[in-house]
């Protein structure tokens, strides 16, 4: 019988089972490997293999909800472990606030930079007319866009990095190098994006932009290793999420 093993970030699957090392490690890799790679498959579906704002939304609530039920399933059923939630109460995860405010505000701050450059924001401009199309496909319009905008930074981003970092890197933390599992976590995390981002802007940009959000995953994943909290890593991932929102909203809707 395995002994209690801390994942990376404080969690911990309370391990109670009969499965050999080797057992548990194949386990382990059948759980996460899947979800590094259905978020892009399902991204596929609901951007590019769907046709019509109906189907459009089921694929992306039925990803949605795979990356929200997969990790507990994988866990509990599959894996045959407890999982031990964190305690809000204790100090160590409020101390991580400040780190993750500064990390959040300092990467919007470079975005509106770079916003103001040709290079970047110019381009960005040119691809207004796709993001529209793209938007309305999804049932966006300016009316209920901040409905959806607090939704996807407040509560999706603490599902992705439940599901990114907690689940994902945790898993690959425990099978792989720390540097190893930053890196893949963060190319995972990085190809739905890919998707996302091509049917918005041109293949070279919404390369680069994926790469950055990549990058940014790796920020994340550091910062949930590093504090053994989640809730910086939440909050950074929140405030940049508004940043891009309120960029996406003055191209959409505004003057910008």
């Amino acid at each position: 019988m395995q002994q209690s093993k801390k994942l990376a970030g404080g969690f911990e699957w309370n391990v109670s089972t009969r499965l050999t090392e080797g057992q548990h490690s194949k386990r382990i890799c059948a759980v996460v490997l899947p979800a590094m790679v259905l978020p892009f498959f399902g991204a596929l579906l609901y951007f590019v293999l769907t046709e019509g704002e109906y189907l459009t939304q089921i694929a992306y609530s039925g990803t949605k909800l795979f990356t929200f039920v997969w990790p507990v399933i994988a866990v509990v059923c599959i894996l045959k472990h407890g999982i031990k939630w964190p305690a809000l109460r204790e100090i160590r995860h409020w101390k991580t606030l400040p780190s993750g405010i500064l990390i959040g505000t300092g990467i919007v701050g470079l975005m509106f930079l770079l916003m103001q450059t040709q290079m970047l924001g110019g381009q960005i401009r040119a691809s207004v007319g796709n993001m529209q199309v793209a938007v309305g496909s999804l049932g966006l319009n300016q009316s209920n866009y901040w409905f959806f905008g607090v939704f996807l930074a407040v509560l999706h981003s603490l599902l992705e990095e439940y599901y990114w970092r907690w689940f994902v890197f945790g898993g690959l933390h425990q099978m792989v190098s720390p540097g190893l599992a930053h890196g893949l976590a963060g190319a995972a995390f990085m190809g739905h994006h890919v998707v996302v981002l091509l049917q918005f802007f041109p293949v070279p940009l919404a390369i680069f932009l994926s790469l950055m959000i990549g990058v940014g995953g790796m920020i994340w994943s550091w910062m949930y290793l590093r504090q053994a909290s989640l809730l910086g890593a939440w909050i950074a991932h929140m405030i940049v999420d508004f940043g891009i929102l309120w960029i996406g909203y003055q191209l959409l809707f505004g003057a910008a």
